[in-house]
Parts: C-alpha cells; sequence; structure tokens
C-alpha cells in the first residue's frame, strides 16, 4: 500500500506551520489563538468546547496560546490600544468597551479558562518575566539551582532590576540578589546577575525607599 502523496504533503504542511508558531513571537501566538478559537465563538464556553475538541488532537494551538496571553498580559510595556486590539478585533469581541482595562479582563477570562485544561507544567529553569512574590529557579555564581522570591522590581538609571531572596527568606533580612532585566515585546526576557557590590547597593536602596 503506498502512501497518499496529498496526504504526505498536507502533514508536512501542517507540521511546518506548528513548528512556525512554537517560534513564534508572543504577541503573534497571542492573536493566533484567539483568531482561531475566539473570533468564531459568541461565548467563552464554546471557546472552551473548541479548547477540548483541539486538545484531543493538537495541543499546540492551545499551548501556545497560553504562552503568548500570558507574556502579552505580564509585559507592562504591550501598549494599550493593543490590548483592546486583541480583545476587540483578533478575538471579534467587539461589544466589549474599547478599554485596556476590558481587553484586559477578557483575556485574562480566556487565561483562566485555558489553564483549566492544560496539564500543569513542570517548574521550569529561568525567567519569562519578573512578577512579585513568584518564585524562579535560577543558578548561583557556583551554578547551582536555587530557589528565589521575588520581593520588588525597580528602575534605577533608566535600567530595570529585579530584587529575590531565597524562597522561605525574609524580604528585610534576605539575603539579597539582584537581576538586571531587559523586556522586548515578542523576544525572550534579558536577564542577569548584578555583581557590583556598589550597583546592589543602589538597587536595594532604590526598593526601600
Amino acid at each position: 500500500m503506498t502512501a497518499d502523496p496529498k496526504a504526505s504533503a498536507h502533514f508536512e504542511e501542517l507540521k511546518a506551520r506548528m513548528e512556525a508558531l512554537q517560534k513564534a513571537p508572543a504577541l503573534e501566538k497571542a492573536r493566533t489563538f484567539l483568531k482561531a478559537f475566539c473570533a468564531p465563538n459568541g461565548a467563552l464556553s464554546e471557546v472552551e468546547d473548541q479548547v477540548q475538541h483541539a486538545l484531543g488532537f493538537n495541543s499546540i494551538p492551545v499551548s501556545t496560546g497560553l504562552e503568548g496571553l500570558e507574556a502579552v498580559l505580564a509585559d507592562a510595556k504591550v501598549p494599550s490600544a493593543t490590548l483592546v486590539s486583541l480583545a476587540r478585533e483578533d478575538a471579534k469581541r467587539q461589544e466589549l468597551p474599547a478599554t485596556p482595562t476590558a481587553a484586559r479582563d477578557y483575556l485574562g477570562q480566556v487565561v483562566a479558562l485555558l489553564r483549566k485544561h492544560l496539564p500543569k507544567q513542570p517548574e521550569a529553569e529561568g525567567v519569562v518575566s519578573f512578577g512579585i512574590d513568584e518564585v524562579y529557579n535560577l543558578r548561583d555564581p557556583a551554578g547551582k539551582l536555587e530557589r528565589l522570591r521575588c520581593i520588588d522590581v525597580v528602575g534605577v538609571d533608566k535600567e530595570s532590576f529585579a530584587v529575590l531572596v531565597p524562597e522561605h527568606a525574609s524580604e528585610d533580612k534576605g539575603p539579597f540578589t539582584v537581576f538586571r532585566y531587559q523586556a522586548v515585546l515578542g523576544q525572550p526576557l534579558k536577564y542577569e546577575r548584578v555583581k557590583d557590590a556598589g550597583l546592589v547597593a543602589k538597587v536595594l536602596k532604590a526598593s526601600r525607599s
């Protein structure tokens, strides 16, 4: 029995599209999901039905949608107009007020729906975005993995910094670890541990003020 060349070509095309989607910027992942799952459906219950159906044969569009939406909502630099466009244009929720608050609320409901059905992923090493009270698996200077909790994010001299302590350590007593980071929409977060004691002290002073 010979393979159907048309079926084989269709499979290769689908595979290429899924690989491209997994590598796409966060905003593109979010838009692709909203157009495919939210735009055709009037209610979140209908979106949920389509998500459950999709998970039965291909979870990639759903998991990448969650990744994209979470990254966009976590990035403070995403313009308000972009959030409004995601909800009203890409998701076709034109009945929503044209405000970032209404858009963020709707997109948050979509994220909650997706988290409900996607299996919890194992904790990853590294940082996607720094958030207050979030815990991250990060390497210390010796290369050993440690769990650090973010207690503050501050701006100093036009740069962004995150202040972290060991997961169960005191926010007042530390010990403190400082990371410099740069968030660019659609790109992985860039971050590095600050080794300069003077800069660490400056960041901690700004955090406490």
